[in-house]
């Protein structure tokens, strides 16, 4: 199921269009590809390097893969590393992804990685820029709000010292939503801003002694909560 979808757009006050997308009082328009039903669904953002250490691309699966089974929908960019593995693990698990671009619709194509497990059933790609715009840096942040609109909880696998993955981190926090960061050994060499979101109040990502897998405990139980977070402006 590869042949591209039409692209639809979500205008600001029209039905469809998510809650919580405004900020400074501006709504962007939302170019679509795939399942717009995947909106309605709740959301688990994932975001780390695109360098990630081999530990930490094995936290990510092992966290995409818990949250499919918990009923979440992984919601993240459409980067190398972490972005790339939430993606797979989602779909190769049969649950579904939401992919948030930070370049325009017209810029999309499926990633040769993620092509035998693609189902456009099962995906949503998602860009807030115009239709022809390139990857740009300031955009890949802005996208980042973007993947907090639409989750219900942030995991933070591994940030730099500063770059997108912190600012994401400590936008989620400001914003008040859940957040769950990494934490295992040498986290604060491969990834130094874990400590510091740590420090201002994430919660940490461990691994469970009796599964020995990372305990996502308190993320199933927000996954089955009712309304469990509020429409936030950012």
């Amino acid at each position: 199921m590869h042949d591209m979808p039409s692209v639809a757009r979500l205008e600001p006050g029209r039905p469809g269009y998510p809650p919580g997308m405004s900020r400074g009082g501006k709504s962007p328009i939302l170019s679509t590809l795939g399942n717009l039903a995947l909106l309605d669904t709740p959301g688990l953002g994932f975001c780390g390097s695109r360098k990630a250490s081999e530990k930490g691309i094995a936290v990510a699966v092992d966290c995409a893969e818990q949250a499919v089974r918990a009923g979440f929908t992984v919601v993240s960019g459409n980067a190398a590393g972490v972005d790339l593995a939430a993606h797979r693990t989602a779909l190769a698990e049969g649950g579904a992804t939401i992919m948030v671009l930070a370049e325009g619709i017209d810029r999309f194509r499926i990633r040769r990685e993620l092509r035998q497990v693609w189902n456009w059933e099962r995906v949503l790609v998602i860009s807030q820029f115009p239709a022809e715009a390139t990857w740009q840096a300031y955009r890949a942040m802005e996208r980042n709000d973007l993947i907090i609109a639409l989750s219900r909880a942030l995991i933070v696998v591994e940030a730099g010292e500063t770059g997108g993955t912190l600012a994401a981190g400590l936008r989620t926090l400001q914003v008040g939503k859940p957040l769950f960061v990494a934490d295992y050994e040498n986290i604060d060499v491969v990834a130094p801003g874990n400590a510091q979101l740590l420090a201002k109040g994430a919660m940490r990502l461990r691994r469970s002694r009796e599964t020995g897998r990372a305990n996502v405990a308190s993320l199933q139980e927000i996954a089955t909560r009712q309304n469990a977070v509020q429409p936030v402006l950012l």
